[in-house]
């Protein structure tokens, strides 16, 4: 293997020759890949040959069936079955998750998965080992094994059958396995994180991997994001089946065969964890709280974020945070793509673009704006680059089997690629965001982390890893290696900027990559079919563990409308991540560039974004304690609405509120379904009561919205920022019964989770001509505003009584302190 002193001397001979053409690129290349390729063989037999003896496969055949058990172990919290061609455990990791794992052979690998938490929690089982079936059961599922030939039936406690039965696995001559489960008539399909799709996935066939597509279109598979969690509804109830594979697979959801499921791996090891719910936002506690849930994020990323590639000046991004301002567009960051680096070399600024960072951070944070730089993972091949030089000298780059370095063309040319599968590695990339952190930056942006190399290409297989002391090469670290780097990236800022809330966003990632930052959609198209697909795709990552998401608004290759522009700024209003983003070589796509009637129809969208604040940060809270998606598909609220399975262009956001945005061109109405129960016109306070559907018109500065009745929904005021104060806030009451919770703490810092916080309970009760609102406090948070204003919608104030006593002019708007009372009735007469 090469010393430090030898890849350096390889690194300062070698800068020459990598800008000498893609010629003298690839004649130095191939003989290094015949050397990948004998190894990468090799490995692979290593990997997997001792498991796969030759009498597994018939004579020529590609697929080997795993047979029948043939003898049966109780092991802790489940049993371990021996197959006539393979080995198999079947565990309980909670009570609402009972994990498969099966390999060629005995014993299983120790236990690994960047994706969860945990292995497995106490949990009581109970076993029955018969002549015909292994049953292993916990308190919400039970999951019956087929001896001869293997196979496997899941089912509730009661034994309804939760999806089709597992009816055979083989393993694949080249490696890897496959499975092949029933498919019911009466199962939808949802989830698998980040599909060019449509919501129900049934009917379709995807790549489990990561890949930068280089922009896409619907259908384009695979994108970004591996999030292998495929929820299955049926009959009403939810069921997770998380396929725990880093390796690259594939998933048949009902084209080769409508009636049966198809999963690929090409891993050692086939690995299942079935998650109970019965309901949607049971399934996503359960399942969260395996792989983890989003931390709380600071409160000015829910504001509006204004990005290009690239705003390549400083002067240039003063004139935006001058024109947001003058024209009283609310917003709280501004983006700084690749061109503010010196030759996009990842830690630097350019020189002459941006003479004085630390000056305009300053000035930005003066007027109360953040500052969010992007950071890619590849470092310029350059000695005389001082983070390339610490990197090479701190062995933190991907090497060939051989020893060299690996290396590959990006942005800033040749570029080395740090193993963020190393703890070592991790913190070595942390630590060189002190610069920037100390010039001001507030939230970092990881792209071309799938990995990407100029060309659609990313790391060959044989490129190796440290997997974190179990070494290996790309194939299993492939799509982790984003979820790696935003993780590195978040730990290091926890470690520069400690009890404060740092902010990353990442194109890619896996399994789990909520617990280190959030997401958003990637290069998306300016077209209309792009405005339909936002909703599908961020509602199943929602439903796949990654809520904290959104979609460039406008699109980011070519150039919207004004019409497009104005539907789409105002649908995203109503979305977790809410930025304008758009290609270099594009049109100006600022709020303001689309003429004065769109300006105001953006203007009117980020207010309300701002004024809903309080409601939405409190979703964001239940995101992060119970894993409940922030837009929620409308499945979640009547899982027995057979029209409910396929829409998936409204949404509930929150609680309460239901969004049904226009995304048809030349439309100015739009058909809406209401689940049971009262709703109420956002808008013009009208009544109507579900299940029903209509048509509603919408105009173009009109996104059709819907309070539940019950409701009590908390606004804030119009703010050009969220670090402006704010000195009262107003509750808005919607005539009915219900609960509602309100969740606060300061936005900015960890002490929240020292008891910081305010948490109130919310409840509406009606008698007759009467509604009591009672609260409960908990936390020891006091927000800054002093009192409430109220509002009730649905009928006129005639008098009110604050915990028995009279409150004196009471009427629409009345205000009361924010403290010191427990209960207001409301006397009122129907409107």
């Amino acid at each position: 293997m090469p010393t430090f002193r030898e890849n350096l001397t390889l690194l300062r001979e070698g800068v020459h020759r990598i800008g000498a053409g893609a010629a003298l690129r690839t004649a130095l290349y191939r003989p290094r890949r015949a050397w990948w390729q004998w190894r990468y063989r090799a490995q692979k037999q290593k990997v997997f040959g001792a498991g796969l003896p030759t009498d597994f496969f018939a004579s020529n055949a590609a697929l080997a069936s795993v047979g029948g058990v043939v003898d049966v172990r109780v092991i802790e919290q489940g049993v371990a079955l021996l197959c006539e061609h393979g080995y198999a455990a079947l565990e309980a990791v909670t009570p609402h998750i009972i994990r498969l794992r099966m390999a060629p052979s005995e014993p299983l690998p120790p236990y690994f998965s960047y994706a969860t938490l945990f292995e497995k929690r106490p949990t009581e089982v109970a076993i029955e080992v018969g002549d015909e079936h292994i049953i292993l059961a916990t308190a919400a599922l039970r999951a019956e094994v087929r001896r001869t030939p293997f196979g496997l039936r899941l089912t509730d406690a009661d034994g309804q059958a939760l999806i089709g039965d597992i009816v055979e696995v083989q393993w694949r001559r080249e490696g890897g396995s496959v499975l092949h489960q029933e498919l019911p008539d009466w199962v939808q399909l949802y989830g698998l994180g980040e599909r060019a799709c449509i919501m129900a996935c049934r009917g379709q066939h995807f790549h489990l991997t990561t890949m930068d597509p280089e922009s896409y279109h619907l259908g384009a598979d695979p994108l970004y994001m591996n999030i292998p969690f495929l929820i299955a509804l049926g009959a009403g109830r939810f069921t997770g089946l998380f396929f725990d594979s880093s390796y690259s697979g594939e998933i048949d959801l009902g084209v080769n065969r409508a009636d049966y499921l198809e999963y690929q791996t090409t891993g050692p090891e086939l690995r299942i964890d079935f998650v109970a719910g019965p309901g949607g936002d049971d399934l996503l506690e359960h399942y969260t709280e395996l792989t983890g849930r989003m931390n709380l994020p600071p409160l000015w990323t829910l504001g509006y974020h204004q990005s290009r590639w690239s705003y390549e000046s400083a002067p240039i991004v003063r004139e935006i945070a001058r024109e947001m301002r003058a024209r009283r567009i609310p917003c709280d960051a501004i983006h700084l793509d690749i061109d503010y680096m010196d030759g996009f070399r990842c830690f630097t600024w350019h020189p002459e673009r941006f003479p004085d960072p630390r000056g305009l951070i300053a000035d930005l944070h003066a007027q109360d704006f953040k500052v969010v730089a992007i950071i890619d993972p590849g470092i310029k091949v350059d000695p005389d680059y001082p983070v390339c030089a610490d990197g090479v000298e701190k062995d933190v780059f991907c090497k060939l089997p051989d020893g060299a370095l690996f290396h590959g063309p990006v942005w800033p040319g040749e570029c080395y690629f740090p193993d963020f599968t190393s703890p070592r590695v991790r913190a070595w990339w942390g630590a060189w965001h002190r610069g920037l952190v100390e010039d001001g930056v507030d939230g970092f942006w990881n792209d071309m982390n799938e990995p990407a190399i100029f060309g659609g290409s990313t790391f060959p297989d044989a490129v190796q890893h440290e997997l974190e002391g179990r070494g290996g090469d790309h194939r299993e670290a492939h799509s982790v290696y984003g979820m790696q780097m935003v993780r590195a990236s978040y730990e290091g800022l926890n470690q520069l900027r400690p009890g404060r809330r740092n902010w990353v966003f990442t194109r890619s990632g896996y399994a789990g990559v909520q617990r280190y930052g959030s997401s958003w959609t990637g290069d998306n198209f300016s077209s209309w079919d792009h405005l339909r697909l936002t909703p599908a795709m961020l509602l199943n990552l929602g439903m796949s563990g990654l809520s904290f998401t959104g979609a460039d608004v406008g699109g980011f290759t070519g150039a919207p409308t004004p019409e497009l522009y104005a539907r789409w700024v105002s649908m995203a209003a109503f979305t977790p991540f809410y930025r304008t983003h758009t290609a270099k070589h594009t049109p100006s796509q600022e709020p303001w560039s689309f003429g004065p009637e769109v300006e105001r129809i953006a203007r009117k969208y980020i207010e309300w974004r701002y004024r809903l604040l309080p409601y939405l940060y409190t979703a964001f809270w239940q995101c992060s304690v119970r894993g409940l998606p922030i837009m929620r598909p409308m499945i979640f609220e009547d899982p027995h609405n057979a029209v409910y399975h396929l829409l998936d262009d409204q949404w509930l956001l929150g609680d309460h509120l239901l969004v049904a945005p226009v995304l048809l061109p030349d439309s100015e109405h739009r058909h809406v379904f209401l689940p049971r129960g009262a709703w109420r016109d956002f808008w013009t306070d009208e009544l109507r009561v579900g299940p029903d559907d209509f048509t509603r018109p919408a105009a173009l500065d009109v996104v059709p919205l819907y309070v539940r009745a019950g409701a009590v929904i908390p606004l804030g005021p119009v703010r050009q920022a969220t670090a402006q104060p704010v000195d009262a806030l107003e509750l808005h009451l919607y005539l009915g019964e219900g609960e509602s919770w309100f969740y606060e703490d300061d936005g900015e810092t960890l002490d929240y989770r020292k008891g910081a916080y305010r948490l109130t309970r919310f409840e509406l009760r009606r008698d007759r001509e009467s509604l009591l609102l009672s609260r409960t406090i908990r936390g020891d948070f006091a927000p800054d505003y002093a009192r409430f204003r109220i509002h009730l919608h649905g009928a006129e104030i005639v008098r009110v009584e604050v915990d028995d006593q009279p409150l004196v002019g009471a009427a629409q708007g009345f205000e009361c302190p924010r403290d010191g009372w427990n209960a207001i009735k409301i006397i009122f007469a129907q409107s």
